[in-house]
């Protein structure tokens, strides 16, 4: 038996690398030209661009190492079913179940070492990546730029351009509206210009050559004459621009750059914030007349779905929100309700968005188990095998993936809990994978093994 597994753990070794390349290059096509455009257009070194392709393989990794599982899975035993060694198993007196047992073990393993790949590495490749970011930016200051789509980036102006080369940091056909409070914008026309940068990062230069400057400017007396300057050379300083582009090390972290344990801190933070928000809301609303219960449902955790049952019950049974009644007799109340409302979804979304990300370290690897549930009964159902098998997978993956960023934006939204979102494909797929493979093994089949032991005693008492 153990010459076995070792025997079906092997032939899982090429399609796993096969489907994790393949899958890995099918995700990343989207960005695939994104970097042949920094290496052909806007002139940023060949050595950075694959730096920059390396670090961003990190989340591509942990979706693609799932998949790859499950292209395994069905191309293995899809070629044992084929070349016939299932039946010769079955035949044998082998149980299938102990076969799965090589498989289960091993996507296990991966499934630990993903996780530990997800909490520790991914963070720090993130975290790289968007230094690297910063760094083509504070090199290229131009490549941030899309030719015939404004740019918002920079405080008090919106600009346009025709054409930009990456470089030389050029600029063709400008167009520039800086806005002015209470009136309307300069427009700045310039055939050709160059940006950059100072050495602090912080402020953005903006070099014109041959433009104009039209403007309304504000005259004593209320009156305005519309007024038009030609340059040969105008330079503007935009201050604060450049601080997108922080400095290349830096402290703060978005959430994919944390681990699960900087989530789960900054989650409790974000909890804690939550409390004493309500409890400072609750106060100023106790001098209103607020009865303790409503007090106290003001003060309650971040559970937005059992407050939406709550609430229903309530409108079902004909009970009346004692703040929403107080808010009417009041005008006051409702100003403070509507302040707290909008500070309170803004934490419910910032702790539900750590959830997910704490969910989604631990999830995403757990899939692997569940692929293995899912393509071994397929595999060994089937009676041709061949690459042509391993295009189901994308079927399932697909469906998995989007299950996954469907139930993140319902996490996001506070309509189902972040656990629930992130595991609820995990929980669909495998028990109906689980389902599949207790009856493929022959398991769960009562009623199969018992008309198939009481056959032959009938088939004796009607010869005799």
């Amino acid at each position: 038996m153990r010459l076995l597994r070792s025997y079906i753990l092997r032939q899982h070794l090429v399609p796993l690398l096969l489907g994790f390349g393949v899958v890995t290059f099918i995700l990343e096509m989207d960005v695939l030209f994104d970097y042949l455009d920094l290496v052909v257009n806007r002139g940023v070194a060949p050595g950075v661009v694959l730096q920059l392709f390396v670090l961003s393989l990190g989340y591509i990794v942990a979706l693609s190492v799932p998949c790859s599982v499950l292209v395994a899975v069905l191309m293995t035993f899809g070629r044992l079913s084929q070349d016939n060694e299932i039946n010769a198993l079955r035949a044998s007196g082998v149980n299938l179940a102990s076969v799965l047992i090589g498989p289960l073990a091993a996507a296990v393993a991966l499934a630990a070492a993903l996780t530990l790949f997800n909490n520790h590495v991914l963070p720090e490749s993130n975290h790289a990546f968007a230094n690297l970011l910063i760094d083509i930016g504070r090199m290229r200051p131009t490549v941030k730029l899309q030719e015939g789509v404004f740019v918002t980036d920079f405080p008090g102006y919106n600009l346009l351009v025709q054409s930009v080369n990456g470089r030389t940091n050029e600029m063709r056909g400008v167009t520039i509206y800086q806005l002015n409070a209470g009136g309307p914008p300069t427009t700045i026309l310039a055939k050709r210009g160059y940006l950059s940068y100072t050495p602090d990062g912080r402020t953005a230069v903006l070099e014109l050559k041959d433009g104009e400057i039209h403007e309304i400017p504000a005259e004593e007396g209320g009156s305005r004459r519309y007024r038009r300057l030609v340059f040969k050379t105008h330079v503007i300083h935009i201050a604060g621009a450049g601080g997108v582009l922080e400095r290349t090390v830096r402290d703060s972290r978005s959430d994919r750059e944390m681990s699960a344990r900087d989530l789960i801190h900054e989650r409790d933070r974000v909890l804690e914030q939550y409390r004493m928000s309500a409890r400072l809301h609750a106060e100023r609303l106790q001098i209103f007349g607020l009865t303790r219960r409503a007090l106290a449902e003001l003060e309650a955790g971040p559970v937005p779905w059992r407050e939406r049952i709550a609430g229903l019950w309530g409108a079902l049974a004909g009970r009346e929100d004692p703040l929403e009644r107080l808010a009417r007799e009041k005008p006051a109340v409702r100003t403070e309700l509507e302040l707290w409302r909008l500070e309170r979804d803004a934490l419910r979304r910032r702790a539900a968005g750590l959830s997910v990300e704490i969910q989604k370290k631990f999830s995403l690897p757990a899939a692997c188990v569940v692929f293995v549930l899912i393509g071994a009964p397929l595999g060994m159902r089937v009676r041709r095998a061949g690459p042509a098998v391993a295009f189901v997978s994308v079927a399932f993956f697909l469906f998995y993936y989007l299950c996954l960023v469907g139930g993140e934006e319902l996490a996001n939204r506070l309509l189902l809990p972040p656990w629930l979102a992130m595991w609820l494909p995990n929980i669909v797929l495998g028990l109906w994978g689980l389902a599949v493979t207790l009856r493929t093994t022959e398991l769960w089949l009562p009623r199969a093994r018992s008309a198939r032991s009481a056959g032959p005693r009938e088939g004796l008492r009607s010869a005799a």
